[in-house]
Order: structure tokens, then sequence, then C-alpha cells
């Protein structure tokens, strides 16, 4: 062979097999392209006949709603993989071939792992309808609950299921999947750890639907939130409050705590209001204006309408009242509606009643002792005024005030001097008996 003409046969030979491809490509494309029109013709073809029996039956109608997406994926990608079988069929297929019919297989086996986990949410969909349409209302809450968390749990082995059935198409998954059996026990203790707080919550969740401890509709009161159960999942449950926020709280909250379930064992429940009146309130016709108010109610259940007084210390009454509804709602309306009621009554018909602040003001006269300071002050003005009255010595002083002048003839004086001239009298007269400090 000639060395020169080397190149040439190269080219030529890369030219036929680009031709061979593209010649494989094509065949496969319409025919698969036709496979996919086939498949999409069937689902169709189905979806019409779920309609017309959904009328009749409740599933029928949830499989042709929750699948329709899925089933044309599905059956595109099915009628797809089914033409491009046909297209090598006969030939000796190359790794074009190959790699062209692995990601048909892989993309049939997702589309698959969809549609299923589309059956699984009609299903959920069929069973809490049905139960919703009953009468009993605590026994469609248990279904429900119970019909969410059996279906996340039947979705998410669907998913695996799919994702080892799309990873085992490969040849070295074999060898993969032995070595990761071989080492399941280390793996299972590693993500065990890793994830306890993950699969706690997730158990917890299993827990609750089986034992039947809430229900999707209970009213529950968890730590200081008060709300209704929205939704239960494997990990959280969501509580909706009266304000309409919703509080997620984990699955292990609800097995690791104590909290209340109100509708429990039944919707009805009973409510209590207070009231803060004055002493001289009418019980009695209190108690005949409460029963004409719920009786004109259409919330009331008619179990109970009561009203007593709870308290009487300090300056007011407190009388509580109970009240009994089908459900927390109704017993909400209503204590809002009896309050309102009593208060325009006791506004228009006894106002005397509400309750009032009594102050009663004494006159009181308080004095205080001069202070040391005005004491020397008096004691002086006291001594220099009786200086200038009594003469020069303290005989003359005596005798003036027991003398004809009398002390009707002196002029007053003031409370204070008088009090201080009577305490220095006595001191004087002490000192002339031998009395008084030497």
């Amino acid at each position: 062979m000639d060395p020169s003409s080397t190149p040439t046969l190269n080219v030529t030979e890369t030219v036929e097999v680009i031709q061979e491809t593209t010649v494989d490509l094509l065949t496969i494309a319409w025919k698969a392209g036709l496979g996919a029109l086939i498949g999409l013709a069937v689902v169709f073809v189905v979806l019409r006949i779920l309609r017309a029996m959904g009328g009749r039956r409740l599933l029928y109608a949830e499989l042709a709603r929750f699948g329709r997406t899925a089933g044309y994926v599905a059956g595109a990608l099915t009628g797809a993989y089914g033409g491009a079988q046909v297209a090598v069929m006969g030939q000796e297929r190359n790794s074009t071939h190959q790699i062209v019919l692995h990601t048909l297989l892989i993309a049939v086996i997702l589309a698959a792992t969809w549609l299923a986990a589309s059956t699984t949410r009609a299903l959920e969909t069929t069973v809490v309808k049905t139960m919703r349409s009953s009468s009993d209302v605590g026994r469609s809450n248990r279904v429900t609950t119970q019909a969410q968390i059996l279906r996340r749990v039947v979705e998410v082995i669907v998913i695996a299921l799919g994702l080892v059935g799309a990873i085992m198409t490969f040849p070295g998954a074999y060898v993969a999947m032995g070595s990761l059996f071989a080492s399941a026990g280390l793996v299972s203790v590693i993500a065990g750890l890793a994830a306890r707080s993950t699969l706690s919550n997730v158990f917890a969740g299993v827990q609750l639907a089986t034992t039947d401890a809430i229900r999707v509709g209970d009213v529950v009161v968890a730590g200081t939130e008060q709300g209704t159960i929205e939704e239960i999942t494997l990990a959280y449950v969501v509580l909706r409050t009266g304000d309409e926020r919703r509080i997620v709280l984990p699955s292990s909250y609800f097995t690791e705590n104590a909290f209340e379930n109100w509708s429990r064992g039944g919707t009805q429940v009973i409510g209590t209001l207070d009231l803060e009146l004055d002493w001289r309130a009418p019980i009695a016709a209190l108690r005949v204006e409460l029963a004409r108010i719920v009786a004109a109610s259409t919330i009331w259940d008619g179990r109970q309408a009561s009203l007593e007084v709870a308290d009487a210390v300090g300056g007011t009454l407190s009388v509580r009242i109970s009240l009994s509804g089908k459900d927390p709602g109704d017993v909400g309306a209503l204590k809002t509606h009896v309050r309102e009621g009593l208060v325009t009554w006791l506004q228009r018909e006894a106002p005397y009643a509400l309750p009032r602040t009594r102050v009663e003001v004494e006159q009181v006269e308080v004095t205080h002792d001069p202070e040391p300071e005005q004491v020397a002050r008096m004691a002086e003005e006291l001594i220099a005024r009786q200086r200038s009255e009594a003469g020069p010595d303290d005989e003359g002083e005596e005798s003036g005030e027991t003398g004809a002048s009398g002390p009707e003839e002196r002029p007053a004086l003031p409370a204070h001097l008088r009090a201080v001239s009577k305490g220095r009298s006595l001191l004087r007269r002490a000192r002339r008996g031998g009395l008084g400090p030497r």
C-alpha cells in the first residue's frame, strides 16, 4: 500500500462511519418518535375512559386528574423506547445504539416512578373525600391523618425503588451494590447518628398516625399556643392558630411533651367568660337575661348556659358564665355574643351594677413640732419680753405677776410663748428650792 494514500483512506472511513451513524440515529429517531405518538394516543384513550368512569367511581376521576401529566410523559417515553428497540432490531448494536437505548430506559424508569407516586396521591385523595362525606367527623379526621402519613411513606418507598432501578441499569452498579450491602451495617450506624433528630421525627410521625393521638382538624393547645391541626407529615405538624398563623412543630414534640387535645373525644366544648360587677348587681335578673340571649342564638347547642358568682373579694363581684357549643369556633362566637348582650343590658337596665371605685375623703390636720432653731428663737423672745415687763429682779417679776395689775392687764402672749414661759417659770422655782441642777 502506498503510504501517501493512508490519509485519504482514513478520511473515507470516517465519512462512512459518520454516514452510518447518522442514518442509524435518523432511523432510531423517527421510529422512536412514532412510538412516542402511539404511546401518547394510548394514554389519551385511557384518560378518556377513566374520566368517563369517574362519574360512577371517584377513584377513576382522581387517577385521571393526578396521573394526567405523568401518564403522558410515561406513555411517550415508553413508546419511544419501544420504537428505538424496533429500529435496532436485527442490527449489530454499536456504542451509539447502547447510549440511546440506555438513556431511554432510565427515562422510562423515572417516568414510571413519577406515575406511581401520582397514583398514591390519587388513592389518598379518594379515601379522604370518601370519609369526609360521612357524618362521623372523628373517624373522618382519623382516616385523613392516617392516609396522609401512609401516602408519604409509600411515596418515599416508590421514589427510592425508582432511583435504585435506574442505578441498577448500569453494569458496574452490581459491584457497587455488593460493596454497599457489605458495608451496610457501618453505614447505617453512621447515618443513624448523623440523622438522629430527623429519624426521631419520622418515627414520631408514624407513631402519631398509628396511635391516633392527634388528627387533622383537632383543636389542640401546645405550650402557650392554641390552634387547629392543619397538616401532619412524617417530620412536622402544622398548627393553624385563630389569627391565621401557621406554627410548624416537629412530630417528636407531640410524643415527648404533654399537650391538650380539645376534640379528642368529640368536637363539643364548654367555654367560660368572666364579668366584674358591682356588689349591687342583680344576679337573678342576669340569669334570666342570659337564658334569653342564648335561646335566641343559633350557635348554642342547648347543653349548658349557667351564671355563677365565682368570687366576691374587694370592691367587685366576679361573675362566671359557662357556655357550650358544637365546636370551639361556635363557642368563641357565642362568648362574644353573650358578653355584648349582657353589657348592653346592664348599661340600659342596671347601670348601678357596673363596677365603680369608691373613695372616702377625711379632713386630717397634721401638726409638726417646731425645729430647734425656732424653739431657741422663741425662748429668746420670751426672755426679752419678761425682762421688759417684770422689773429688775425675779421677786418683782413674781409680785408683778400676782399684784394688783393681775394677769388680765398684761398683754396676751402667743401660744408658743406661753408654753415656753410656763416651762421657764417652773425651772426658776425649782432652782430657788434647791432642786435644780448645780
